[in-house]
């Protein structure tokens, strides 16, 4: 059973399929407080929420251990071992909010990402924090990104296999799709987390990708217009945004002083 946990800049949210409906699937969420790093919030997080806790019942375990070659009956191992051995999910994906950095999939080159991650993002410390890297080849790149050490020592705690996916990643792939069809090019904003995330395509490969802290509704037209500027969109391309748009409608208003076709699309 595969267990979701995705953490943003103030929640943290647990899913897992419903053991008892088939097809339904469970969520928990968790309020980061301010302050809290991290790490400790999702440590504090798995010891409120009861997704994360589920555990083999001794039927289970005792199975378990038989398909590990073992004979059916407690073995000597650690708390964190037996920990991770009794939980339930075999596979834990993360879906992490962190920046990104993009490179073209014919320019990569592994053992120099994590210093290239570090110039551009002069906030990484590389003993604090390790880069890891996901391959999108329908777009042509190599997103890079960081994970703290001290996150990833709390899911290995109580996780056997646990993988990253930055969060980012998941939207450009289904805003890559909406980009088809038509002669207009399209500049997709998506909201979400007092953060706007704006990105283009062209040719089926990323053109655009980068992202911006709001403040007011001021901040967002400022920063889309000027993306909309560097690359040269004319009058008759499209505008989409998506997410959680505060302030929608005075949002388009202050746009719409410049570009004609705004649209608000879903994304799933």
């Amino acid at each position: 059973m595969k267990l979701s946990i995705r953490i943003t800049r103030t929640t943290i949210v647990f899913t897992a399929p419903d053991g008892v409906i088939e097809g339904q699937v469970k969520c928990e969420q968790y309020n980061m407080k301010p302050g809290v790093s991290v790490a400790a919030s999702l440590r504090a997080a798995m010891g409120e929420c009861s997704l994360p806790q589920a555990r083999m019942d001794d039927r289970l375990y005792a199975q378990h251990l038989r398909q590990l070659g073992c004979d059916g009956v407690a073995v000597a191992m650690d708390a964190v071992q037996e920990r991770k051995a009794r939980s339930v999910y075999s596979h834990v994906v993360v879906t992490v909010d962190t920046p990104l950095l993009f490179v073209p999939q014919e320019e990569f080159d592994e053992s120099s990402v994590a210093t290239l991650y570090g110039h551009t993002y002069t906030g990484f410390a590389p003993d604090e924090s390790v880069v890891l890297t996901t391959f999108m080849p329908e777009l042509g790149v190599v997103a890079a990104y960081s994970v703290s050490k001290d996150l990833d020592f709390v899911l290995g705690e109580s996780f056997r296999n646990v993988c990253y996916m930055p969060m980012v990643v998941g939207v450009l792939s289904r805003l890559r799709m909406l980009s088809h069809g038509g002669f207009q090019e399209k500049l997709f904003c998506h909201f979400h987390d007092k953060r706007v995330d704006v990105c283009a395509f062209r040719k089926n490969r990323l053109r655009f990708c980068s992202s911006f802290d709001l403040v007011n509704t001021q901040d967002a037209a400022y920063y889309i217009l000027n993306v909309w500027q560097q690359l040269a969109m004319r009058t008759g391309d499209i505008l989409c945004l998506s997410g959680s748009v505060s302030g929608y409608e005075a949002i388009a208003r202050e746009l719409g002083r410049f570009i004609k076709n705004i649209q608000r699309i879903e994304i799933g």
